[in-house]
């Protein structure tokens, strides 16, 4: 028995066979979703879905895919049409579906199988199905948009075969059917280039999707030879005709000619034509009204309206600068230069004293008037009338100052003159007397314009008389405000100390010579073939005179001078460089005036002392009693006065001298003021220069400098 039943066990097992569900359930694609008859008054119909298709949405369905469009799938011959929108139907297909796969999994064997092979019933109510009319229209709607497609990709179509046969044409076009442009005559290489323009123009049409515009191509060719290549007729016609203002300021800045520009231009085809540079010259010209002088060669300006223009350029730049009803000091200085051998002129210009006006640079000085002729009184007083008319009628208005020539102005007569002290009536053999009250010379000796005229109609007698007056002053500017220019003070007087020290120095003037050049200078001393035993030297700039006088006191113990009065000669170049830099201080100490009356004095004193060739009391010039007298009451009047030097106008003489020369001379005097007009309009391109700061102080200031200049002037002679 129990073999058998062990036997029968295993038996009986191996004849159980498991049958899958899939082999007993239909197939899923052969079951519908059945339309039934509905019970509920306010259904349509009521569906009817296999729990296996339930069950397939639930577990199977895409994410975006409703419930309501898969019943539409599986609905019997597509009967009715559920409305997408209905969503009480979504939710109730939802929630049947999560249902028969609960039950689904909770069955095992014949359960699951009888559960799957159910169907769910669901009522279908009004407005949740879709009619046949709205079937229809949506049908229909979307025809047309099929129809319209159609239509769009045929257009399509075509633009796309337009393409390819203007594509295909381009290609033939852009060959180049002839010669190279290096082997084609001028004229047809220019048409070869207007070709390459149009063909370069339309590759880069791509340029405009990133927002850029391409305006010109420069190339070369094999041999090196450059051409700027315009992409359209206007772009061409705009490079030729218009004119950076860079350029311009540039040509104008350095003097560059006309002739010059041209050859350049032609081997740049970039640069714009020289016609186009003399076009917009002449309209900055145009924008400056000049009058011709009669009888003179020479022209002027309107000083009013030139004033005013700086004014508005100044407070537009910085207009803290200025207050309401604040009075401008304006600073007119007249000089004579000699441009050439030949040609000498007398400029007029004017500065506005003002922290932005850069009145110590060229810049800041503007030319009013230009006369080609000699600095005296005829030319002065002829050739700028009308300018004194202008600044007498202004001159009332705010403070106007006057340096430069201010003999002439004044109508006094020459510097060598008995009286020749613009400020005073001193008379040539008391200048050397400094034992005099400060106050002595500006008040019952002072010049004023009522006894400079009452002098001038006492004129034809004895010069004790007219006191120097030889001529009537040319303006009505008071005389406290015709300034005096430090830097000509320091320089006249540095050139009678230089002259004593030349003198004393005799027969050791090579030694003089190489201790002033290891000042840093170019300095030296020669005899004069036309006449016995008298010598030259080489004029020094302002610049070079104060390093020497900065510089050659320290040395002079080598120099071989007489021991007698060798301390007093170094002492007399020490005191002087303290009594400059005193009185061309900006911003001088509150006792500055007295400090440098007393000091004056003692100058003056030890000058006098010294018992050489040149230090007499004749020798002792205008230039000495001014700094004595009236330089200390300038001071304390107007504050300083560096104001009034004239180192402006001397660099701005520079200025004009290399316009005169950048010039064709037909007009000379117009055309220097032009180009400073045309550089004061253009001064917004000038380049801002980099800072360079000087690391080797002996190089600069003690002499390197003209030593590495002196070896290579050596280095040349072989």
């Amino acid at each position: 028995m129990e073999s058998t039943n062990h036997g029968e066990g295993p038996v009986a097992a191996s004849k159980r066979r498991y049958i899958p569900l899939s082999d007993v359930l239909p197939p899923l694609e052969t079951l519908v979703v059945a339309i039934e008859g509905s019970v509920d008054p306010d259904g349509v119909c009521c569906l009817s879905i296999p729990n296996r298709v339930l069950g397939d949405w639930a577990n199977n369905r895409e994410k975006n895919t409703s419930f309501v469009a898969l019943a539409n799938e599986y609905i019997v011959d597509e009967a009715i049409t559920l409305n997408p929108e209905a969503a009480r139907l979504e939710d109730l297909l939802y929630r049947k579906s999560l249902g028969v796969v609960s039950k689904v999994r909770a069955a095992r064997g014949v359960n699951r199988k009888n559960a799957l092979l159910r169907s769910t019933t669901i009522t279908i109510l009004n407005g949740e199905t879709i009619s046949a009319a709205d079937l229809q229209s949506e049908l229909n709607e979307v025809t047309y948009m099929n129809e319209e497609a159609d239509a769009f990709i045929e257009g399509l179509q075509e633009e796309v075969q337009d393409l390819k046969d203007a594509l295909s044409e381009a290609q033939d076009s852009q060959n180049n059917p002839g010669g190279k442009i290096d082997a084609v005559s001028n004229r047809h290489a220019r048409r070869k280039i207007q070709e390459v323009s149009e063909h370069a123009n339309k590759a880069l049409e791509f340029l405009s999707t990133y927002g850029l515009v391409a305006e010109s191509l420069k190339v070369h060719t094999t041999s090196g030879k450059t051409f700027y290549i315009p992409f359209s007729d206007d772009a061409a016609s705009e490079n030729e005709d218009t004119v950076d203002l860079r350029v311009l300021y540039i040509l104008d800045r350095y003097g560059v000619s006309d002739a010059f520009y041209h050859e350049l231009a032609m081997l740049f085809s970039e640069l714009p034509r020289s016609r186009a540079v003399k076009k917009a010259r002449t309209d900055l010209n145009h924008t400056m009204q000049l009058t011709r002088i009669p009888g003179h060669e020479g022209a002027y300006r309107s000083f009013e309206r030139s004033l005013c223009e700086q004014l508005s350029t100044m407070i537009a730049q910085d207009a803290t600068s200025f207050q309401p009803n604040q009075k401008i000091k304006v600073r007119i200085s007249g000089d004579g230069a000699k441009f050439s051998r030949t040609s000498s002129f007398v400029l007029l210009s004017y500065a506005i004293l003002m922290p932005v006006g850069r009145y110590l640079s060229g810049i800041g000085n503007h030319t009013i008037a230009v006369v080609k002729g000699a600095e005296d009184y005829d030319t002065i007083s002829t050739a700028f009338a009308a300018t004194f008319q202008e600044i007498d009628g202004l001159q009332q208005l705010g403070f106007v100052a006057v340096n430069g020539f201010m003999l002439t102005m004044l109508g006094l007569n020459a510097a060598n003159s008995i009286y020749a002290c613009p400020k005073c009536t001193v008379h040539r053999d008391c200048r050397w007397d400094v034992s005099k009250p400060e106050s002595y010379y500006s008040t019952t000796m002072a010049r004023t314009l009522v006894t400079l005229r009452r002098a001038f109609a006492s004129h034809g007698r004895t010069a004790a008389v007219h006191q120097g007056s030889v001529n009537r002053p040319l303006t009505a500017i008071p005389v406290d405000h015709m300034m005096i220019d430090e830097l000509h003070l320091f320089l006249r007087i540095f050139d009678v100390m230089l002259r004593n020290l030349i003198k004393m120095s005799e027969p050791h003037t090579q030694q003089l010579v190489a201790y002033i050049r290891s000042c840093g200078v170019s300095f030296n001393i020669w005899e004069c073939e036309s006449s016995d035993g008298k010598v030259e030297w080489t004029s020094l700039t302002g610049e070079a005179k104060k390093k020497v006088l900065k510089l050659l006191p320290s040395k002079m113990k080598d120099i071989p001078l007489p021991n007698a009065f060798l301390d007093d000669v170094v002492q007399l170049w020490k005191d002087f460089e303290v009594l400059y830099n005193l009185l061309s201080s900006e911003t001088p100490p509150p006792n500055a005036a007295d400090d440098l009356h007393l000091k004056a004095k003692r100058w003056i004193q030890l000058f006098l002392r010294i018992k050489s060739d040149g230090h007499q009391k004749k020798f002792v010039t205008p230039y000495f009693h001014v700094m004595v007298y009236h330089v200390p009451d300038a001071i304390r009047q107007y504050g300083n006065i560096k104001q009034f030097s004239c180192q402006g106008v001397e660099k701005h003489n520079d200025d004009s001298k290399r316009n005169y020369f950048s010039s064709n001379r037909w007009d000379a005097p117009a055309e220097i003021m032009l180009a400073e007009h045309r550089l004061e309009l253009l001064q917004q391109y000038a380049r801002e220069k980099r800072h360079y700061t000087k690391h080797a102080p002996a190089y600069w200031h003690e002499g390197g400098m003209q030593e590495t200049r002196s070896q290579m002037r050596e280095t040349l002679k072989y």
